[in-house]
């Protein structure tokens, strides 16, 4: 069977919305599996059913959200819900990110389409978002308010300590269902998604999250 790679996101109503509406409507309950076909992504399935993309990685935890393959069942989020405000907040910040996927890293890169290191894409997609974050991974971990493994949601950024310096020395974006949005060095240098906790490189290197939206 066909690994398929996650496509890009493209997340007009909430680039073009704004994240100011908290009412936002965001699925929470699944309706029948659908079962993926060997062109199928997560963002190409989000589409075809009109489901938000963060909601349909929240409903198939046991499917990695960079990857998914033919014949797998997918659950397909249905019933409507408002959404709180910080997580529109967060899904406006992934939507900027998702559209740089693929985007070289370089080191000091902090130019959209060109390149990124870790901290330049965060900061990048915060900042497009309404904050002002510094290009310092280790600035960066100062800010906000420390989470726990157990409590991480979307939006928080996460930590690597060790991993070319000592103390902190990378950040990414959490995405939920245990994937982080990031520019990496790890396999492919670029602007990519992947998997956190069990994965050894990520285990050994973690130093902890830092939650700015609420």
């Amino acid at each position: 069977m066909r690994k398929i790679i996650l496509s890009t996101i493209v997340a007009t109503s909430l680039l073009f919305g704004g994240i100011a509406n908290a009412a936002t409507a965001v699925s929470t309950a699944t309706s029948s599996p659908y079962v993926a076909t060997d062109s199928d992504t997560f963002w190409s399935i989000s589409q075809k059913f009109n489901v938000p993309l963060s909601e349909l990685i929240a409903s198939n935890p046991s499917v990695n959200a960079d990857n998914i393959y033919e014949g797998v069942l997918i659950k397909i989020p249905s019933k409507v819900a408002p959404k709180a405000s910080w997580e529109v907040q967060a899904d406006a910040i992934i939507a900027t990110g998702m559209k740089q996927l693929g985007v070289p890293y370089v080191f000091g890169g902090n130019t959209p389409y060109v390149a990124f290191d870790c901290s330049g894409f965060v900061q990048y997609a915060f900042n497009q978002n309404g904050f002002n974050l510094l290009h310092s991974a280790a600035l960066q971990s100062q800010l906000g308010t420390p989470v726990e493994k157990s409590n991480l949601r979307k939006g928080d950024l996460v930590f690597l300590q060790g991993t070319y310096t000592t103390g902190v020395s990378h950040v990414g974006i959490y995405l939920g269902n245990n994937q982080i949005l990031q520019a990496g060095t790890m396999g492919t240098r670029e602007v990519k998604i992947s998997t956190l906790f069990g994965t050894p490189y990520y285990d050994a290197h973690y130093w902890g999250a830092r939650r700015l939206i609420n």
